[in-house]
């Protein structure tokens, strides 16, 4: 699959859709299984915590896996062990009284956190290695439809499997999921990634992360997100407030919130490979500055229209979101390719989960003080100086990949 542009796509599409599944099981599912089973929502919010510590912490797997690839070692078998350990550790979930033993449901999610972002880097390292530079935006698109996909059918259709075969049901058909991407990685990749060599230095690992095209990266991870992060955040309360109906809130997050952002990565990834990542991302940066943007000025000025006009207008802030995750990601790919890519691209998806908590962090302090409309208008702006930074990113002299 890995032989032609569409295989490609499909791949990493397969792969992105196994690392969505559990993450709608886990971070929108399971807290709905366990407040109907009476756990506390201080308890919940206690165990969905501790499962997301290790995707903050998965840049610390990069430079294992780069130290792992200079002794001769594969990202095959990366993939497959830590996908093999996923199966196993939410397949034991099954097996939990969940109420009365939430120490080792807690324990077992971790674990399968753990090995969910060291799958997740080794995943991106084998785009950096095996994409060519001008597919980056359409492999983007189709790896953030992938996970969007996984995600919001396994989120739509816990409940349901729950309801009629018990809570253990859909936990055992979210670890079969997997099983299937495990084969194409078994059928597609390489066993050994290249001939052993000395492991890096010191000094190329601080070369990794410090250059100038690295910080400049790294800004852009930090910043290009603010305008929307608190946004997604948010927009639940929001709607609350503007007076949506259960039925209005459901389809918005399972249906329309998704389709929203699926559309706009599958956008993003021809425009970008037409543009250039670069060009793709500044692009993505406006779009949604000017969408939230305006939003937020309607909602300073109290002149949204009512909850109807608000839901519409955020399916469209979320093609825009879209289109951005997607654009910067080939660009960060672009970016970190060459010696110790994993280490260089973990740590500019770290700074994209350090933008989000930041921003939501950020913005719902100041939404207390200043109020949803002028908030969003002040992390837009935030979002804004991602520009030029962006614009003064190197070109590598091998490809024009930024």
């Amino acid at each position: 699959m890995l032989a032609s542009p569409a295989g490609r796509r499909w791949f990493f599409a397969a792969l992105y859709a196994s690392e969505g599944a559990p993450m709608g099981f886990i971070w929108w599912a399971l807290p709905t299984l366990l407040a109907r089973q009476g756990v506390s929502v201080a308890a919940i919010t206690a165990v969905t915590a501790a499962a997301t510590l290790p995707w903050v912490l998965k840049f610390l797997a990069g430079p294992v896996i780069d130290a792992s690839l200079a002794r001769g070692g594969g990202l095959r078998s990366w993939i497959v062990v830590s996908q093999s350990a996923m199966v196993c550790s939410l397949a034991a979930v099954a097996w939990v009284d969940w109420p009365n033993d939430l120490p080792l449901l807690t324990a077992l999610l971790v674990a399968h956190a753990a090995c969910a972002a060291t799958q997740d880097v080794a995943i991106d390292t084998l785009a950096i290695r095996s994409v060519p530079p001008e597919e980056l935006g359409r492999v983007n698109g189709a790896m953030q439809a992938g996970m969007l996909t996984g995600r919001a059918v396994v989120a739509a259709g816990t409940v349901a499997l729950a309801s009629r075969f018990g809570p253990a049901a859909p936990v055992l058909v979210v670890s079969l999921a997997i099983l299937l991407p495990m084969w194409l990685v078994v059928q597609a990749v390489p066993r050994a990634s290249a001939v052993a060599s000395a492991p890096p230095t010191p000094a190329a690992w601080l070369a990794a992360i410090s250059g100038r095209g690295a910080l400049l990266a790294i800004g852009v991870a930090l910043m290009a997100g603010a305008g929307f992060e608190f946004l997604g955040v948010a927009i639940g309360p929001l709607l609350v407030q503007y007076g949506a109906s259960d039925g209005q809130l459901s389809s918005f997050f399972g249906a329309l919130a998704p389709a929203g952002l699926v559309a706009g990565a599958l956008a993003s990834g021809r425009v970008t490979d037409r543009l250039r990542p670069a060009q793709g991302t500044v692009t993505g940066v406006l779009a949604v500055a000017i969408l939230a943007g305006a939003l937020g000025g309607l909602l300073w000025l109290d002149k949204m229209p009512g909850v109807q006009v608000l839901v519409a207008w955020m399916v469209l802030v979320y093609v825009g979101i879209g289109f951005l995750t997607a654009a910067s990601y080939a660009l960060f790919m672009g970016l970190a390719r060459g010696e110790l890519a994993a280490t260089r691209f973990s740590i500019f998806m770290a700074m994209t989960n350090a933008c989000e908590a930041g921003a939501g962090f950020f913005g719902g302090r100041a939404e207390g003080v200043i109020g949803y409309g002028p908030t969003v208008l002040l992390l837009v702006g935030i979002s804004l100086v991602a520009i030029p930074l962006v614009l003064h990113l190197p070109v590598r002299p091998d490809d024009t990949t930024p």
